[in-house]
């Protein structure tokens, strides 16, 4: 009995592990694949990062082998655009401006050929197979735009870029204007300057546009303290290395306008005196003429009065000469007969 039981649980046993044992094989081959898989993803996934980073560096590179400078220089003053690499094969430089020129310049160290079409003002700072620099003589706001530098060597082409500026300092000047108010004015500067007061106190300031790209600042300052003496005009501007400042006396200015007081007022009594001259010579004109034709009117009645009195003494007169006109023309009418009996 116990024989053929050992037997029958062996039996069920193996039966069981030979069920069993198609379902792990079926489990190890489908675990082997998923891990295969996910190694595959994981490899993938390593790889396009690889690739991504390696297009990220790239990207750089690219970025950085061309530099860009902004540049500024005073008008007038000499400029030199550098090429960083000095050993090259083929040197260009293309300029082009903001009034909408275009140059170039270029060089071949193989074949010792250079080619350019700029101007005299704008060329090689020295041989250009030993250094492909740019000078330009005396900087001017026309030479104002985008300077770029290409360089090929066995290594590739590189490029350089410089945007130039041109810088005018202004003319500055500090006054008083028509209504008396400390001015400080800068002209003509590129860019506008910067103006400020001292003491800190009321001020406008104001732009004007000028020609040829420069502006005009103009800043006018509200004096509040009577007993202020001096004041100061603070102008900056990149052109300078330090701020200039200009000084003006509220002395010499209160003393002008007293001056200029006692001036006006001078000229005002001035100017009264002589209108009540005027006024009392006009009067005077005045009164007299109307004593003038009282007088005038009175003589008539004098003159007649006169006159009759003139006739009245001289009518006997005049009666005594009819009477002896009339004997003396009878007495010529009996002459003859008188004469022809003597």
């Amino acid at each position: 009995m116990d024989a053929k039981s050992g037997i029958s649980c062996f039996t069920k046993w193996g039966t069981m592990y030979v069920l069993l044992l198609p379902i792990i094989l079926a489990m190890a081959v489908m675990g082997s694949s998923l891990a295969r898989q996910t190694n595959q993803n994981n490899s993938m996934q390593r790889h396009g990062n690889i690739s991504i980073r390696s297009v990220t560096v790239n990207k750089v590179t690219s970025q950085l082998a061309e530099g860009k400078v902004n540049k500024s220089a005073v008008i007038g003053t000499a400029v030199v655009l550098d090429c960083p690499h000095h050993i090259y094969d083929l040197a260009v430089w293309n300029v082009y401006l903001h009034n909408g020129m275009w140059c170039h310049l270029s060089y071949r160290t193989d074949e010792w050929q250079e080619s350019k079409n700029c101007s005299e003002d704008t060329n090689w700072l020295s041989r250009p197979e030993h250094l492909p620099s740019l000078q330009i003589k005396s900087a001017q706001i026309s030479n104002e735009g985008l300077y770029r530098c290409s360089i090929s060597d066995t290594n590739g082409t590189f490029f350089f870029s410089y945007y130039l500026t041109v810088l005018v300092p202004p003319k500055v000047s500090l006054s008083y204007n028509v209504n008396g108010n400390p001015m400080c004015k800068a002209t003509a500067g590129k860019p506008a300057a910067q103006i400020s007061w001292i003491p800190a106190g009321d001020y406008k300031t104001k732009p004007e546009v000028s020609l040829k790209g420069t502006e005009t600042i103009i800043s006018e300052y509200y004096v509040t303290n009577a007993t202020q003496d001096d004041i100061a005009c603070i102008v900056s501007h990149p052109a300078w290395e330090k701020s200039h400042v200009f000084n003006l006396s509220l002395a010499m200015n209160n003393a002008g306008r007293t001056d200029l007081t006692r001036i006006l007022y001078s000229s005002l009594i001035c100017l009264l005196g002589i209108f009540m001259l005027l006024l009392f010579i006009y009067l005077w004109r005045v009164f007299r003429g109307r004593k003038t034709d009282v007088t005038v009117l009175k003589i008539p009645e004098t003159i007649s009065t006169r006159l009759s009195f003139q006739e009245s003494d001289t009518q006997p007169y005049a009666t005594f000469v009819q009477v002896e006109n009339v004997i003396y023309d009878k007495a010529s009418d009996f002459s003859p007969g008188f004469s022809s009996s003597t």
